[in-house]
């Protein structure tokens, strides 16, 4: 009984001289702050701070810290990749517009020798027309002076046969 009148919390005291009076008696007052017991804890809470802050608050700084380095590394990281990528891709564009305009003017430069040579077998084809047309045309007069020559020769072949008969017939 007197344990659990000792556990009991209620702030009466008991009466009498029972163990529970002499037990109560010899603790001290719990309003009345004890110096020494005090110190001790103030004492046990800083050793336990600086223990946590060296044990444990040290290398989950350091980890988060590296953690905060890895990212920003890696984000300038991010950043250097994707500035050459920038560099690459203007380099390749002003490549492939290189290599367009190279493209045009040797598209330009083959339209240009196609051209003349088209003109330069136009002109040959008209030269060798030319040249058929004159022997033709020569060929023609001369065909044309033959048969001339053959036609007076027949006609005075024909007009002598012709003043033969007539004569023969008056």
């Amino acid at each position: 009984m007197a344990l659990l009148e000792l556990a009991n919390l209620t702030l009466r005291a008991p009466e009498g001289d029972g163990p529970v009076a002499r037990i109560l008696a010899q603790m001290p007052d719990p309003m009345r702050p004890d110096p020494p017991a005090l110190l001790f804890v103030i004492l046990l809470l800083v050793v336990l701070y600086l223990y946590l802050r060296v044990v444990f608050f040290r290398p989950i700084t350091k980890v988060m810290e590296d953690r905060e380095r890895d990212l920003h590394a890696g984000g300038d990281a991010k950043a250097q990749a994707a500035a050459q990528l920038d560099a690459r891709q203007k380099d390749y564009q002003a490549r492939l517009k290189e290599l367009r305009a190279q493209a045009f003017e040797r598209r330009k430069a083959l339209a240009e020798a196609a051209g003349k040579e088209k003109q330069r077998l136009l002109d040959g084809a008209r030269a060798k027309a030319m040249a058929e047309r004159q022997g033709a045309v020569e060929s023609l007069k001369g065909q044309q002076a033959t048969a001339k020559q053959d036609l007076l020769a027949q006609v005075d072949a024909l007009a002598e046969s012709m003043a033969q008969t007539l004569l023969k017939q008056a």
